[in-house]
């Protein structure tokens, strides 16, 4: 596990987003989230988004063609120019993200797993798919590309092969959920033992889509809600604020354009 990112006692109020897989594909997704950067993400003193940003991401290079990261990517650094923080994290669909991404934004890398010191404490910051032990053949996936030789590989062909490339891969994932009977839920005991390893009694994460709050003999796991207004109607953000002492406030809120 990497340092820890330590808050400066100026941040006062966090915003946690996860799986908004935004792009070309869900226009309403993604335009609720510019809208939202210039409105009610004003009021955070730093952006954590845990992974999945995109819908899939091929190297930094993909910005050249697509017009919705641009987008994106330009309302995240207007947030950033307005005197916020911003934090990214790699999740399984956008783990190609890389340093020429995060300084267009304007914002920093996050490991996966890291811990946040926010408050007096100790906080783990995780995408989540790295939790969900039981789908045996994804880990087995995620071992590969996230290896250094397997992205160097896949970096070094064309920028039009890598993204049809992606483009099957979503596909053959989309029919692989719908015929899963059993879908790999994140592992509350692995959560436990990433919680013991780091000396911390938080976590939060996203990935699975499932949205709550799990108390389990005197720990948190805060799980983020994915992002969808083009098929359904979901987007959430998860809050934390100090209070007196040590406390700290959490709750759950829809951006402004979600309604």
């Amino acid at each position: 596990m990497t340092a820890p990112l330590v808050a400066p006692p100026s941040w006062r109020r966090l915003a946690f987003v996860a799986d908004l897989h935004l792009g070309d594909a869900a226009p309403r997704t993604t335009a609720t989230f510019v809208d939202w950067l210039g409105a009610a993400a004003r009021g955070a003193d730093a952006l954590f988004v845990l992974g999945d940003l995109f819908e899939s991401w091929v190297g930094d290079d993909q910005l050249e063609v697509d017009t919705s990261a641009r987008r994106v990517v330009g309302a995240l650094r207007a947030y950033v120019d307005g005197g916020g923080a911003l934090a990214l994290q790699c999740g399984n669909r956008d783990f190609l993200l890389g340093d020429a991404l995060a300084e267009a934004c304007g914002a920093q890398r996050l490991g996966d797993p890291c811990v946040l010191q926010f408050g007096g404490r100790r906080i783990v910051l995780t995408h989540g798919d790295a939790l969900c032990v039981a789908d045996q053949a994804y880990q087995r996936w995620r071992a590969q590309c996230r290896a250094a030789a397997w992205q160097a590989a896949f970096t070094a062909q064309p920028l039009a092969a890598r993204l049809a490339q992606a483009a099957a891969a979503r596909q053959a994932s989309r029919a692989a959920q719908a015929a899963q009977e059993n879908w790999a839920d994140a592992d509350p005991a692995e959560a436990a033992r990433w919680l013991r390893d780091a000396d911390a009694r938080w976590m939060i994460h996203g990935h699975t889509h499932r949205p709550r709050s799990h108390w389990r003999d005197g720990t948190l796991r805060e799980v983020l809600s994915d992002w969808d207004l083009d098929h359904a109607a979901r987007a959430e953000v998860l809050w934390l604020e100090r209070g007196a002492g040590d406390s700290i406030d959490v709750r759950r809120a829809p951006p402004i354009a979600a309604t």
